[in-house]
This record gives structure tokens, C-alpha cells and sequence, in this order.
């Protein structure tokens, strides 16, 4: 690849939108890359930090085709080349467009369901998202989302003290209670979670599509591999 290529492949990219066609087509762009994925990421984060607000989301979309068709059909180039930029272009965005907070997180949980990107992995991204986060979504139960950050954490016990006191009553204060972290779904071993990738043996489960749908809507750094 030469300049005129990565020229044209940022040329690409400053044209999404968040149609479908436009997204497809960036994402094929970039796999063309393959075998110099790291040029690709480094246009596509160009084209990320200068683009409108409106192509924050069908970018990440593109990133998000480009990840999931590499792990399933080519291999792990474009996951290496991704890994150390893809928790601040994340962050990026929600800086930049904080309304698109829950769709990035979105977009993350699909790495984690379908092992493109390991657990732990993942869960870092999540909890490095969470101070973007509106309150009513902050305080909401315990989804999946909440179970993929839990599982970097230790699996024990911990304690909250709570001041249970009222207006002339002292006698129950700081009573400390067992809170149980949340537990995730032991899907894969504990050993897996020091890598960065998740099971290449798992392409991409589609029963996992619920409620994230595809790669797109239309409308330092942890070992990766296990």
C-alpha cells in the first residue's frame, strides 16, 4: 500500500454517513488493508478526531464491521492494530457527542457476546465509559453491561456503609451490609480473561443479536489472545 492508497481510503472514510451502503463500503476499504491494518487505524482515528459529530457513530459502526469480519473470515491483524487506540476513540466520542453514550456501550457489548475482543478486555472499555453516562442510565440494574465490568473485579463480597439516621434518631448509623458483586456468566475460563481476543473458535454467536443488532444501526493494554 502507498500513500495514494491511504489518501483515498481517508478520502472514503471522511465520506460516511450513517447509511448502511456508505458504512459497508468504509469497512471494505479498510480490510483492504489487511496485511497493513495499522495504517488503516491510523486514517480512520484521522478521520475519527476531525469528522462532524454526526459521522462519530457510523465510524465507530465501521470499526465495529471491520473488527467482527477480520476475527470471523481473516484473522486477528486488524484486532492487534485496534486494541491500543479503540478505549480512547470510544471515549472520544462520547466526549464529543455524549447522546451516543449508550449506543458506543452498545457497540462494545457486541465485542464482548461474540468474542471478538476478550471479557476483560471489553469490561476495561465499559468501565472506562461509565462517567459518560446519564444518571437515570447509571443507576438502572444490573444488565449484561454491568456483568462484563463486574468481571474485572474480585468476585467477593464487599461492604457499603449506610447512614440510616433520621432527624432526632441516632441509634442506627453506618450499618454495614454484604452487597454481592454481580456475577457474569462464567462463559469462558478464568485464563481467558488475560487476553485481548476472545475464543477464535467462536465466530460471532447470532443468538446474541437481541437487542444490539447488527455491526450498524440504520437509523498500559491487557495480552488480547486466548
Amino acid at each position: 500500500m502507498n500513500m495514494g492508497d491511504a489518501r483515498a481510503l481517508r478520502a472514503k472514510l471522511a465520506a460516511t454517513d450513517i447509511t448502511a451502503p456508505t458504512i459497508q463500503s468504509s469497512a471494505s476499504a479498510m480490510m483492504r488493508f489487511y496485511e497493513s491494518p495499522v495504517i488503516a487505524v491510523t486514517e480512520w482515528r484521522n478521520v475519527l478526531q476531525s469528522c462532524q459529530t454526526s459521522q462519530l457513530l457510523p465510524l465507530l459502526y465501521v470499526a465495529n464491521e471491520v473488527l467482527q469480519t477480520s476475527k470471523r473470515n481473516r484473522g486477528n491483524k486488524f484486532l492487534e492494530a485496534f486494541g491500543p487506540v479503540l478505549g480512547g476513540s470510544l471515549r472520544f466520542i462520547c466526549e464529543k457527542d455524549p447522546s451516543s453514550t449508550e449506543k458506543v456501550r452498545r457497540t462494545a457489548k457486541i465485542w464482548g457476546d461474540r468474542r471478538v475482543f476478550s471479557l476483560r478486555f471489553v469490561g476495561d472499555i465499559l468501565s472506562g465509559l461509565e462517567s459518560y453516562r446519564s444518571h437515570s442510565s447509571s443507576t438502572a440494574g444490573g444488565g449484561r453491561g454491568s456483568q462484563l465490568v463486574s468481571k474485572t473485579q474480585a468476585q467477593t463480597p464487599e461492604t457499603t456503609n449506610i447512614d440510616s439516621s433520621t432527624n432526632n434518631d441516632d441509634k442506627v448509623k453506618n450499618q454495614t451490609v454484604a452487597v454481592s458483586a454481580p456475577q457474569a456468566t462464567p462463559t469462558e475460563s478464568d485464563n481467558s480473561d488475560d487476553d485481548l481476543f476472545g475464543d477464535a473458535g467462536v465466530d460471532g454467536d447470532e443468538d446474541n443479536d437481541d437487542d444490539d443488532g447488527d455491526a450498524f444501526e440504520n437509523s498500559n493494554q491487557p495480552s488480547l489472545l486466548h
